[in-house]
């Protein structure tokens, strides 16, 4: 199982590092389609993993192919209902320390933001302001207590999460040499 989900995840990431690197597909495909595509075909194996072995947290599968498991669900936007399931069974896994806290309230959040609803940890981000604009919370519940809920589970405080995102988002988007 371990193997599945690093193979998925290793295809998973390919085009969004193609993309990261203002790179083309040397097939001329479109990356952004690649991505979908690849989102499309990985949700039915993850769904099957589950119903057959359960979550496969730390204890189960070791903690980078748990990490690819949650990254994957992470990028099922496509399947709400799938990413709310998981989300249940992974707080469980939290709980039980068999799963990522840190990892839980990015899905958490994820989960929030595709139901209409604000986030709690302020983890998924649109960029705002002149230029390349800055990194911000898409939308966000009681943002007095942010940091309380950040820092209950290991996070970072929000105000450093959102620097990090604004830097990378310019490193993303500065003009590569010879473009």
């Amino acid at each position: 199982m371990s193997k599945t989900l690093d193979s998925l995840a290793y295809v998973d990431q390919w085009p969004m590092q193609r993309l990261m690197e203002q790179q083309p597909d040397s097939a001329g495909r479109d990356l952004y389609k690649v991505e979908k595509d690849n989102f499309a075909r990985h949700q039915p194996v993850l769904e099957a993993i589950v119903k057959r072995f359960g979550y496969p947290g730390f204890r189960q599968v070791g903690e980078q192919s748990a990490n690819n498991f949650w990254l994957l669900v992470q990028h099922a936007d496509a399947y709400p209902k799938f990413q709310r399931q998981m989300l249940q069974l992974m707080l469980v896994e939290v709980k039980r320390r068999n799963a990522s806290p840190t990892n839980y309230a990015y899905l958490a959040d994820r989960v929030a933001i595709n139901s209409g609803q604000p986030e709690e940890y302020g983890t998924q981000v649109v960029y705002e302001g002149p230029g390349l604009g800055k990194a911000v919370p898409k939308s966000l519940r009681d943002p007095a207590n942010v940091n309380k809920r950040r820092a209950a589970i290991g996070m970072e405080p929000l105000e450093t999460y959102l620097e990090m995102m604004t830097n990378m988002h310019l490193e993303m988007n500065k003009p590569k040499p010879g473009n």
